[in-house]
C-alpha cells in the first residue's frame, strides 16, 4: 500500500466502456538509462522512490512505456510498429501490465484494484510465528545517515583513487607477503597459540575494525560516484551481527564499471587492510603491538578471500560477479535455470525455460546454481551447529531444527511437492527408473564395502634410545654419527660441581684417617676412634657417590645399532642441561609406525590389518606392514613434537602458555594409537612423519551413519 497513490481524475471524452484503456503509472516513477544488454540492445531502469526498488526493462519495454499515454493497446502497437523497426503485439502489451501491477508501479484507478492491493497485503501479513522467524534469521538495525559527512570526507580522500596510491599499496602488500613467508613457521604458530579467550576476544575487535573500514570503502566510492548512501549500520543474520551499508540506489549508475567499483570497493580496502598489516608485522618486535597486527591481517584475508569474495552468498564476490556479467538477480535466474534442467532431465517434464540464453552461459548459469545449492547447504548447516552451541541446549536444539528445517528441508519440501502435483505428467520410465536408483542405493548402503582408512602418523626404529645427560655439565668427548657397538662411549661429560664435591669428600675422609692414626696412646682414644670413625664412613660413601654420579655422565650406547642426530651444536667444551637431547641410538633392522586413527575409525582396525606408509614428501618411500596393536584408550599426548601442528605437524593441539612447540602437548580430537611393524627399512634411517593408510574392516555407510546420527541425537536430548 505504500507504494500506491490515490486513483486518477477521468480524462473528460473518453468512454471506458467502449475503448479499453491502459491503467495509469504512478507519477513519481523515474525511468533511468541503463548499460546495454548482452546482445547489445539498449536497456534502462525503472526506479520507484517510495520503495527504492529497481527495475531493469528492455527496448521493447521502453518503447510502451514511451506510448502509454496514447491509452489505447491497440494505439500503442500500431505506433511502435510504424515508427521502429520492433514489431509487438498485444499479449507483449499484457505482460507488461500484468508486471507492472504485480510490483505496484500503477495507480490505482478503481475500486477492484483497491480491492486487489488490499487482498495482496494481507497475503503477504504473516503469522506472529512466522514473523518472529523472518526477523529472527535476518533484520536491520540501521544506526547513522552519513551522507551530510560522508560528502565532505570524499572529497578530503580522494587521493586514495589515484593510480599511484593503489600501485604503492599493491607494493607495500607484496613486501609484507614475502616478508611474512619468510616466518611462515612463526607465522602459523601464532595463529594457533592465539587461540584462547584473549586471543579471540582480539580477532572479535580486529574483525570489527576491518569490516567498519569494509563498509566505509563502500560508502565513500558510492559518494564518489553521486549515489546516495541512505543509511550505515549493523544487520543482525541468525543473530549473528554484520556491519552493512545502503548502496542500493548504485543501480542508477549506467556505467556498469562504477558499479563495479562500489561494489568491490570493501573487499579492496579490506586487503589494502590487510598486506599493510602484514608487512608491519613482519618488522616489528614481538609484543602487544606485534599480536595487534595479527589479528588484523589474518581476520582480514581470510574473511575478505574466504567469505566476502565467495560469489555464493549475497555478500561483494556476488553482486562484483552480477556486474561482471551484467546480469542483475544472479542468484535467482541460475535457480530457475538450474530447477528447469532439473524437472527436464530428472522428472523428464516438458519444462519451458524462463529465459533463452546463449549455450555457454545457460550451461555456466546451472552449474553455477548447482554449485552455489551445495555451497550454501554446508553453510547452512554449519550456521545451524553454530547456532547451537551459541545457547543453551533446549533453545540451542530448537534453534538447530529451525535452521535446518527453514534454510534446507523448506526448499526440498517446496519442490517435492511441484513434482507430486504434476506427477502425472513425469513418464513411467522415470518413475521406475527412480524407484530402481533408490532401491539400489539403499541396497549400496547396506552392503559393506572394502576400504581404507587414514591416519597421522610416525615411524620409528623399534628400538632406539635417546641420549641424554643426567645431570648440567661439560662436554669432554664426543662420537660421530655413525655404526656404534654396545657400551661404546657416545659422549663424555663432566660436571665441576661433582669432581668439587668428590674432592672436598676426600679431603675430609683422609682429614679423618690422620686423626684416627692420631689417636693411639691417647687416655680418651678409644671413645673418639668411634665417632670419628663414623665421620671417616660418611665422607667415604659421599665420595663414593659423587663418583657413581660422576661415572653416570659417561654416556654409553645400550645396544648396538646407529648413532643418529646428534645435535650439530655439541662440542668438546660446550654445556648440557639436564635431560637435553644429545642423540639417538637406534637398531636399524626393525622398524614401526605409530598412526593416530580418529575414535570413529578405530573399532574397525584389527592387529594383523595390512596397513601402508607414506611419509611425507617422499613420494618412493612407501613401506608396507602390519597392526600389531591397537591401543584401548584415547591418546592423550603427543610423543614427538613433529607430530605438533603448531611444528609444522599434521595434527592440532590444545594450545599451552610456552611460547614453543614442546613434546606432550594434547591432541585437540580424540585419537587412538596403532602400531605397526614394517617391512624392510626406510632409505634413510631416521624418524619421519607421514600418513597411514590400513586396510580395515569393511562397513556398509548406512546403518553406521544412522547409528551416528541416532548416537549424537540421545546424547544432545539428554538434559
Amino acid at each position: 500500500l505504500l507504494c500506491a497513490a490515490p486513483p486518477p481524475r477521468q480524462p473528460a471524452g473518453v468512454d471506458r466502456s467502449v475503448t479499453p484503456l491502459l491503467p495509469p503509472l504512478r507519477e513519481e516513477l523515474r525511468l533511468l538509462p541503463a548499460a546495454a544488454n548482452g546482445d547489445g540492445s539498449p536497456a534502462w531502469m525503472i526506479h520507484d522512490p517510495v520503495c527504492n526498488r529497481f527495475f531493469r526493462i528492455g527496448w521493447l519495454d521502453f518503447e510502451m512505456l514511451a506510448r502509454w499515454d496514447l491509452g489505447s493497446p491497440a494505439a500503442v502497437v500500431e505506433s511502435i510498429q510504424s515508427e521502429t523497426t520492433l514489431l509487438p503485439n498485444t499479449g507483449d502489451l499484457q505482460a507488461l501490465t500484468a508486471f507492472l501491477e504485480r510490483h505496484s508501479l500503477l495507480r490505482i484507478a478503481t475500486q477492484a484494484g483497491v480491492r486487489s492491493l488490499t487482498e495482496r497485503a494481507a497475503r503477504q501479513q504473516h503469522a506472529p510465528l512466522t514473523w518472529l522467524l523472518h526477523h529472527y534469521l535476518f533484520f536491520r538495525l540501521p544506526l547513522a545517515r552519513p551522507q551530510g559527512w560522508l560528502g565532505r570526507v570524499a572529497q578530503r580522500l580522494d587521493w586514495l583513487y589515484r593510480p599511484g596510491t593503489a600501485i604503492l599499496i599493491a607494493l607495500l602488500s607484496l613486501v609484507g607477503l614475502l616478508l611474512a613467508g619468510r616466518q611462515w613457521d612463526s607465522f602459523r604458530t601464532s595463529f594457533v597459540d592465539n587461540l584462547t579467550t584473549g586471543g579471540l576476544i582480539g580477532f572479535a575487535l580486529a574483525l570489527t575494525c576491518a569490516k567498519a573500514l569494509h563498509e566505509f570503502g563502500h560508502a565513500l566510492t558510492a559518494t564518489r560516484y553521486g549515489v546516495r548512501v541512505a543509511h550505515m549500520g549493523v544487520a543482525m543474520v541468525v543473530l549473528w551481527p554484520m556491519l552493512y551499508t545502503d548502496t542500493s540506489e548504485s543501480w542508477k549508475l549506467a556505467n556498469p564499471r562504477q558499479r563495479l567499483a562500489i561494489a568491490s570497493a570493501g573487499i579492496v580496502a579490506e586487503l589494502a587492510l590487510a598486506g599493510l598489516a602484514t608487512l608491519a608485522w613482519s618488522l616489528v618486535p614481538d609484543g602487544p603491538l606485534r599480536s595487534a597486527l595479527f589479528f588484523l591481517a589474518t581476520t582480514s584475508w581470510v574473511l575478505t578471500l574466504a567469505v566476502n569474495a565467495s560469489p555464493f552468498m549475497r555478500f561483494d564476490g556476488y553482486f562484483i560477479l552480477a556486474d561482471l556479467l551484467d546480469m542483475p538477480n544472479l542468484h535467482e535466474r541460475a535457480g530457475h535455470l538450474a530447477r528447469t534442467w532439473l524437472r527436464r532431465h530428472l522428472a523428464g517434464l516438458d519444462e519451458p525455460w524462463p529465459e533463452r540464453l546463449p549455450p555457454g552461459q545457460h550451461a555456466g548459469l546451472i552449474a553455477f546454481a548447482l554449485v552455489t545449492w551445495v555451497y550454501r547447504l554446508g553453510v547452512f548447516i554449519g550456521i545451524a551447529v553454530a547456532v547451537y552451541y551459541m545457547f543453551f541446549k533446549a533453545l540451542g536444539i530448537l534453534l538447530f531444527l529451525v535452521e535446518i528445517g527453514w534454510f534446507v528441508l523448506r526448499p526440498l519440501i517446496v519442490e517435492m511437492r511441484e513434482w507430486r502435483s504434476r506427477r502425472n505428467d513425469i513418464p513411467v520410465s522415470r518413475k521406475r527408473g527412480a524407484l530402481i536408483a533408490a532401491v539400489v542405493l539403499i541396497l549400496a548402503g547396506l552392503i559393506p564395502w572394502p576400504g581404507s582408512l587414514s591416519g597421522a602418523a610416525w615411524l620409528h626404529a623399534e628400538r632406539q634410545h635417546t641420549v641424554h645427560a643426567p645431570l648440567a655439565g661439560r662436554v669432554v668427548r664426543l662420537a660421530g654419527s655413525g655404526p656404534v657397538d654396545a657400551g661404546q662411549l657416545l659422549v663424555e661429560v663432566e660436571s665441576p660441581e661433582l669432581l668439587l664435591s668428590a674432592r672436598r669428600a676426600d679431603g675430609q675422609r683422609e682429614s679423618s684417617e690422620r686423626e684416627l692414626a692420631g689417636l693411639s696412646g691417647l687416655p680418651d682414644g678409644e671413645q673418639r676412634r668411634a665417632q670419628i670413625q663414623g665421620q671417616h664412613d660418611k665422607y667415604a660413601a659421599e665420595a663414593g657417590a659423587f663418583r657413581d654420579e660422576a661415572a653416570r655422565l659417561q654416556l654409553l650406547a645400550p645396544f648396538k645399532g646407529q648413532l643418529v642426530d646428534v645435535d650439530p651444536s655439541l662440542a668438546a667444551g660446550v654445556w648440557v642441561a639436564p635431560r637435553q637431547a644429545l642423540g639417538m641410538v637406534i637398531d636399524p633392522t626393525g622398524w614401526v609406525v605409530e598412526a593416530f586413527i580418529p575414535e570413529a575409525d578405530v573399532g574397525r582396525v584389527r592387529p594383523g590389518d595390512a596397513a601402508r606408509f607414506h611419509p611425507t614428501g617422499q613420494p618412493f618411500g612407501i613401506l608396507e606392514g602390519k597392526v600389531i596393536e591397537v591401543d584401548s584408550t584415547r591418546s592423550s599426548t603427543l610423543p614427538h613434537p613433529a607430530l605438533d601442528a603448531a611444528a609444522g605437524g599434521p595434527i592440532a593441539t590444545l594450545p599451552n602458555q610456552q611460547q614453543s612447540p614442546t613434546p606432550g602437548r594434547s591432541p585437540r580430537e580424540s585419537l587412538y594409537r596403532v602400531r605397526i611393524v614394517v617391512n624392510g627399512s626406510p632409505a634413510l634411517p631416521r624418524i619421519a612423519i607421514g600418513e597411514v593408510r590400513i586396510a580395515g574392516e569393511g562397513r556398509a555407510w548406512l546403518p553406521a551413519a544412522v547409528n551416528r546420527i541416532l548416537a549424537v541425537g540421545v546424547r544432545e536430548l539428554g538434559f
